[in-house]
């Protein structure tokens, strides 16, 4: 059903495509620095576990993580660029594809958690939980604005690792794994949070946007019969 020009429906419509907009386009100016950010981590981990050698997972681990950053940070320069190639997608698609390129990186933090978890209690084993939990908290403000871009990239990332710390790699701990899954259940109830007050936020600048652009179109309406007048004197 389509609504006719000027009614409300279609103007609600209209300023929901607009948030949405200004949604997809904040994320993705954060996404390029996030990618090459979680690569430069993915070295740093490398070269961690290189002091007592590289095994074929590493080398695995370190191509996926070099895969997922690149396609990361292609997706940044084609949102980009898109308008000056002379193609575009739809907004839905660019928030799509960004919640699915954070679903990529969390299964590599996630892998970085299990799949190559040291074996040996140490440093290492702290490393490995520091950088999960850094990379997971600290990205909050950044995949805020797309409501499920940072649930995509920390339930992968943090849920199999704390199971597998927990509850598997040296036994059940029951009161240490679920206090940490608790902990994850309100990094997540945050970061929704954190998205509703920026969604709050982009729509209060977008009903400035149209306010403005009202008020101008009026004293344009307001000025030219006057500036007729005078021409014609």
């Amino acid at each position: 059903m389509t609504h006719p020009p000027g009614s409300p429906s279609r103007a609600a419509a209209s300023l929901a495509a607009e948030i949405e907009a200004l949604q997809v386009a904040e994320i993705y100016r954060n996404l390029g620095v996030s990618a090459a950010a979680a690569f430069f981590g993915t070295l740093l981990c490398i070269a961690v576990f290189l002091e007592d050698g590289l095994t074929g997972r590493h080398l695995a681990w370190l191509v996926l993580g070099s895969a997922v950053a690149g396609l990361r940070l292609a997706l940044a320069w084609l949102h980009r660029h898109q308008e000056g190639r002379g193609w575009s997608l739809d907004t839905r698609a660019w928030a799509r594809l960004a919640v699915a390129a954070n679903f990529l990186a969390g299964i590599q933090w996630g892998l970085l958690g299990t799949w190559l978890f040291p074996g040996e209690p140490g440093y290492r084993q702290v490393f490995v939980i520091m950088v999960i939990t850094c990379f997971v908290g600290g990205s909050i403000t950044a995949y805020a604005p797309v409501k499920w871009a940072h649930p995509a990239l920390a339930v992968p990332a943090a849920l199999p690792p704390t199971i597998h710390v927990f509850f598997f790699e040296s036994g059940p701990h029951a009161v240490a794994g679920f206090t940490a899954l608790f902990f994850i259940f309100m990094v997540l109830y945050y970061a929704l949070r954190e998205h509703e007050l920026v969604e709050q936020r982009l729509r209060a600048d977008a009903h400035l946007r149209r306010e403005l652009r009202a008020f101008e179109a009026r004293a344009a309406g307001r000025v030219a019969p006057y500036a007729d007048r005078g021409g014609a004197a």
